[in-house]
């Protein structure tokens, strides 16, 4: 018998071929820096194997319930948060974590306020914006930022700071301010979405890896929080990665099996469009995804109809549709891309078929010939479990945390990086990864 999916392999191949003898020509863009042009070393495979253990129960409130999932160094909390308002959230969420906020979160907010004021030159951000930090200091100009997003801001996404504030007895200004750092300190980060012949059974499956700051001790307390809304006005259930006290959505997926991934562009080319610190900041236009999208194309006329801020590269998947799409985000303009018209397109960034990808940044050259390389590589056969192995660790990104999304099947795995006083490996992406089934965490009652 004619095997067509033989014959596809090996044109598909074949046009790899030739794609990749292109591919070494890393040095024609100018000023994309050493970190996007020199670094062209691969890393070791990730042998660990995934913790599958059942969450662990930990303590029960009214409106939340409190896990932990995960072995040794590399555990997790797993917290489920119920109620009819965003301050039930943020009440139930406040006292079961009361202390790990309260050992995360002033160590957080100064290592980042003196990040940001030794690098404030070098942040790219408005004149007046920078004068203001120097001047009046980081918190006031926070402070103001957090005036010129509210009106874009869902008041329940407050009233939830408000609640973790309240029951956790912390400054609900710092919370706050926390929020609005996102804007300010972008991190590197790669993205992938991938489906139909690039998977094994053609399965969707989503890449989230965040590479960030390590020294600031958010991985000291990595927390999963799933939403169980009591009413229609706040969504639907969702699973949102982050670090405790920390709302803000930068990885997750939720109950429509839509995920969700970010990285910051440093190194933008003339098809981005300008940038603004009034809108909606983009962790609450991740969040929004996840709490209120119900498809793909939902998803993508909220972003199209946004007040956007500044440069990023958003990745967002659909595990009913089977697809993903890469979004080119800007304040001024947005495009939108598959894996027919992706960009930027150049010899280190080919387009390949069934998968949307980038590699730290737009103009990213030696980076994004990685990822690429590290996709073909196992196009056909990428498994959870072999983009674990043999694509962030070999690509060596998700230094703070690496998601990998299995959107057909809703489980979700997660790695953190090293805590305070722990062994092994710094990055995430070399480190023990743990299975959560959104199937059963979303079902979940109080």
């Amino acid at each position: 018998m004619f095997d067509c999916n033989y014959v596809y392999y090996i044109l598909f191949g074949f046009v790899l071929v030739i794609q990749t003898s292109l591919a070494h020509k890393t040095g024609i863009l100018k000023n994309v820096g050493a970190f996007c042009a020199n670094d062209t070393t691969r890393g070791d495979p990730n042998l660990i194997p995934i913790d599958v253990g059942q969450p662990r129960f930990i303590n029960k409130v009214e409106n939340g319930t409190l896990y932990q999932i995960g072995s040794g160094e590399d555990q997790v909390w797993l917290i489920h948060v119920y109620g009819n308002s965003g301050y039930d959230f943020g009440y139930a969420y406040g006292t079961l974590l009361r202390d790990q906020i309260h050992k995360v979160l002033p160590r957080a907010w100064a290592h980042f306020e003196q990040e940001i004021i030794d690098a404030l030159k070098d942040l790219k951000l408005p004149k007046w914006f920078e004068e203001l930090i120097a001047e009046k200091g980081l918190p006031i100009a926070l402070d103001i930022q957090n005036d010129l997003v509210r009106k874009y801001m869902d008041e329940e996404v407050y009233n939830e700071m408000r609640g973790i504030a309240d029951a956790a007895q912390i400054d609900y200004k710092t919370v706050v301010r926390l929020h609005m750092l996102g804007e300010i300190t972008r991190g590197r980060c790669s993205l992938y979405g991938l489906w139909g012949n690039a998977t094994l059974g053609g399965k969707t499956l989503q890449l989230r890896a965040l590479d960030w700051d390590v020294d600031g001790g958010l991985q000291d307390y990595p927390v999963i929080t799933i939403y169980h809304p009591g009413t229609s006005k706040l969504g639907h259930p969702f699973a949102n990665v982050a670090w405790a006290g920390y709302i803000g959505t930068l990885t997750g997926m939720s109950s429509y099996r839509l995920g969700i991934s970010e990285i910051g562009v440093s190194f933008p080319d003339d098809t981005f469009g300008d940038e603004s610190m009034s809108g909606l900041p983009f962790i609450f236009v991740e969040r929004y995804i996840l709490q209120y999208s119900e498809t793909l194309d939902d998803a993508l006329s909220f972003i199209a109809n946004v007040r956007r801020t500044c440069h990023l590269i958003l990745g967002v998947a659909d595990g009913k549709l089977g697809t993903a799409r890469m979004i080119q985000y800007s304040h001024s303009k947005v495009n939108f891309f598959d894996d027919q018209n992706l960009q930027p397109l150049a010899d280190w960034h080919p387009r390949i078929p069934h998968a949307i990808y980038s590699g730290m940044d737009w103009l990213c050259p030696s980076r994004q010939y990685k990822l690429y390389r590290a996709i073909v590589d196992q196009y056909g056969q990428i498994t959870p479990e072999l983009s674990i192995k043999n694509i962030t660790s070999v690509v060596k990104t998700g230094d703070l945390h690496v998601g990998v999304y299995d959107l057909t099947d809703n489980i979700m795995y997660v790695a953190n990086a090293r805590g305070t006083g722990e062994q092994g490996p710094m990055e995430a992406y070399k480190r023990q990864f743990v299975k959560v089934d959104l199937n059963v965490e979303f079902a979940r009652t109080h």
